[in-house]
């Protein structure tokens, strides 16, 4: 079986550690573009170039698990008072990971009894957030790490993943992190719990709003920038251009095509066409698609919603009791599929292709968004109950 993330601490291989080569390469990080200047401009992003990507014919070698140093699954303290004057915080310090830095910082956090019968108990989810930022932070005013993140004139776009057969984003998850960005001194009205349609967001069970006080949370209402990838021309809906800044809320899932679904695949639901993004195990196209400025420039934090995965049937998600909490999407979904694989072994099911299929997490380490070589992740566990 190939290993996955278990209590001792290790990572599943890469698509390149499973057949054997492990080389990595970085790209200076793509520029950012000013916001649309209105909704009917749409400007048109540079192509990336297409990364060479391994064969998928090769066969799967099982070897061992890299492995990491783990961190004691218990919560952590904030830090006691000093006299001594704390460091004002800086939304660049905050934002910095691998290859800015020597690793990625991942952060999951555990509660037994987040469950309260059917519907996740919210002030538990809230702490976990907070505990999870702290965490990942190191710094124990969480209402400061939200106020450097986000300006309260800023417009938050909070992405969701409704897709409609199942597994959506746990609606707890996006509201405790919307009262969060609240608690810091956004408006409601400033922040949008976004999916492509309408009809998703209120089947997985949002509350509707365009306009009214309090939380906005609709579907797309048109399409903005136009951005050119190797496999098709896409354009984002205009909530992505008009928007300040970005919040990802995947929720991971095995994906036939991909292998993993979480992060960095939950913006297929950000462009007007996903359908055309699917060839070739989904890789370059998930990798370009999140180099772009409209994805890359504004993304301020990933929180995975793993209260519930889905390993097997997205009709059928099986309870995780977990948030996850990274600035790097690729490190976050690298541990996403290792919670997939972990589960699927323990189930008896191939997890094989889970590994070889994602071959797009290798691609977007080569375009510098993230991690995924297990050495370069520095995964942090923390248990409340």
């Amino acid at each position: 079986m190939v290993a996955a993330c278990r209590p001792g601490g290790q990572l599943s291989p890469t698509p390149d550690e499973v057949s054997g080569a492990a080389s990595t390469s970085t790209s200076a990080p793509i520029p950012s573009v000013s916001p649309a200047k209105s909704p009917t401009e749409s400007p048109t992003m540079a192509p990336i170039s297409p990364t060479p990507v391994p064969s998928d014919t090769a066969e799967i070698a099982v070897v061992p698990s890299p492995s990491y140093t783990p961190v004691p699954a218990t919560a952590t303290s904030p830090p006691a008072p000093t006299t001594t004057p704390t460091p004002a915080l800086t939304r660049d310090t905050l934002l910095r990971h691998w290859p800015e830095t020597e690793t990625s910082r991942v952060v999951i956090v555990r509660h037994s009894g987040v469950w309260a019968g059917d519907e996740p108990d919210a002030a538990i989810v809230l702490q976990m957030l907070d505990e999870g930022l702290r965490t990942l932070t190191s710094v124990g005013d969480v209402t400061a790490v939200w106020q450097a993140l986000f300006a309260p004139q800023e417009q938050v776009l909070l992405k969701v993943n409704c897709i409609a057969y199942g597994g959506p984003t746990q609606p707890a998850v996006t509201y405790a992190v919307a009262q969060r960005l609240q608690d810091a001194g956004l408006p409601p009205e400033n922040i949008l719990i976004f999916d492509r349609t309408d009809r998703e967001l209120e089947s997985a069970g949002y509350q509707l709003n365009e306009g009214g006080p309090g939380l906005q949370c609709h579907g797309a209402r048109g399409k903005g920038s136009q951005a050119a990838l190797s496999q098709a021309s896409i354009k984002f809906f205009q909530e992505l251009d008009a928007c300040d800044a970005l919040i990802n809320l995947p929720t991971p899932k095995q994906h036939d095509t991909a292998g993993i679904s979480a992060a960095l695949k939950n913006h297929y639901g950000s462009v007007d066409r996903p359908g055309a993004l699917h060839g070739d195990f989904c890789d370059p196209a998930i990798a370009e698609l999140n180099a772009q400025p409209n994805i890359r420039a504004k993304t301020r934090l990933v929180v995975g919603a793993a209260l519930q995965v889905s390993p097997r049937d997205w009709n059928r998600p099986e309870r995780e009791n977990a948030l996850l909490l990274s600035f790097d999407p690729v490190a976050l979904d690298t541990v996403s599929r290792d919670i997939i694989v972990r589960r699927r072994e323990a189930q008896g099911a191939d997890s094989g292709f889970v590994i070889k299929r994602s071959r797009h997490l290798r691609t977007a380490q080569e375009l510098g968004l993230g991690a995924t070589d297990s050495s370069l992740i520095e995964l942090q566990e923390v248990a409340l109950a």
